[in-house]
């Protein structure tokens, strides 16, 4: 009786081919149900604004909410956010509150400058308040008063005083953003402060921590998320005081993009004004998740997770 004999690597290479032929990760395949649990918010947010801007067409085209002089249809929204930001339009010497090149681009430009000043002030000056008052009874005691009734104040009834006192001019728009976004940063930092866990500010004094200390090594980490939150806040509040301001301070040619809302609207420019509001809604998206993008960073332990 013959007996065939095997070399010793041959099972080892048999083996080999057969695991090539076979995928090595089974689940790889792009199948519906994977794409689905994978891009499903993508999915629904794209077909639920298509939706949307189906809609809108069908209701400017058959006039169902009023004329186009008042609803445009999305095309002609579309064709003023190209022009307003691209250009393509010979200029004819109209008016300046009729849609031309690049306006949407240049009043964005200008409420950006006036936004992102404003804010840096509101944050820097902010921040430092709300330890003070949160850290500091007599800072606190001195400072309560003026901070709750300004913050609890309609920022039109602030306008008056502030043009009899400043004039109109940019001075005045400076600070009527300032006013409109500091006060959610300073109360929102004076709460994280008041609301540090007494246990933890007694362990560190246990170990030999100084006020200084227990300030920069508990009271701060402590009142990071809820300095986060105040510049959401703040952020927010900072984007409507734009809009504000630019609709109170008229301007020759460039106001920003809360005056060109309010000009084009005027002129009865309809498609105008809807690519300007949907331009600064855009922004606002932006702001947003800017806002959670630094608090994942900053702050990680807030975050909750997708379900």
């Amino acid at each position: 009786m013959t007996q065939t004999s095997q070399e010793p690597g041959s099972k080892k290479s048999t083996d080999g081919a057969a695991l090539t032929a076979q995928p090595r990760i089974k689940d790889a395949d792009w199948t519906w149900a994977r794409i689905w649990t994978r891009y499903r918010f993508a999915i629904v947010t794209v077909i639920n604004l298509s939706v949307f801007f189906v809609i809108w067409q069908l209701l400017a085209h058959f006039e169902v909410i009023g004329p186009h002089l008042i609803f445009p249809t999305f095309t002609d929204t579309l064709r003023a956010l190209k022009i307003g930001w691209f250009g393509g339009q010979v200029d004819d010497g109209t008016s300046f509150e009729l849609l031309r090149d690049f306006v949407i681009a240049k009043n964005a430009w200008e409420s950006l400058q006036r936004y992102a000043i404003s804010m840096f002030i509101a944050i820097g000056i902010g921040i430092p308040i709300g330890l003070a008052m949160g850290g500091f009874k007599w800072v606190d005691a001195i400072l309560s008063p003026y901070v709750w009734t300004l913050s609890s104040l309609p920022r039109l009834a602030i306008y008056a005083p502030l043009v009899m006192i400043m004039g109109i001019g940019e001075s005045i728009k400076y600070a009527l953003i300032i006013l409109t976004a500091i006060f959610p940063v300073i109360i929102n930092t004076w709460a994280g402060v008041k609301t540090t866990e007494q246990s933890l500010i007694n362990a560190a004094r246990v170990f030999g921590a100084g006020r200084a200390q227990i300030y920069k090594k508990v009271v701060l980490p402590y009142t990071l998320p809820f300095v986060v939150s105040g510049i959401q806040l703040s952020l927010s509040r900072g984007l409507i005081g734009v809009v504000i301001v630019e609709f109170l301070t008229g301007a020759s040619t460039l106001g920003g993009l809360g005056w060109l809302i309010f000009r084009s609207a005027s002129a009865f420019n309809s498609a105008l004004t809807y690519a300007s509001l949907m331009s600064l809604a855009v922004f606002a998206l932006i702001l947003v998740q800017g806002t959670r993008s630094m608090e994942a960073k900053i702050a990680p332990w807030r975050q909750v997770s997708k379900t």
